[in-house]
């Protein structure tokens, strides 16, 4: 098991509540906006421009993660 950092070009600060509202048992910091989660086997943690994923099985487990968020904030209310 190992750790994915993900980082990202653009910053998600603004989408984060979106996500604590969608994804179930999320926590959401608001004054260092982040987010908490666990998606499957996996501990996620969301920052302004950076992704990490804990206990990731390699890359392919970061890939789910990012796919599973996109699809979060596609179905978003």
């Amino acid at each position: 098991m190992t750790r994915a950092v993900i980082k990202l070009k653009h910053d998600i600060g603004d989408l984060m509540p979106m996500l604590a509202r969608n994804i179930e048992g999320c926590a959401y910091n608001t004054v260092e906006p982040m987010v908490a989660f666990r998606y499957k086997n996996l501990r996620v943690i969301g920052h302004r421009k950076e992704i990490t994923v804990a206990d990731a099985e390699g890359e392919s487990s970061a890939r789910e993660v990012i796919s599973f968020l996109k699809d979060t904030l596609a179905d978003a209310d």
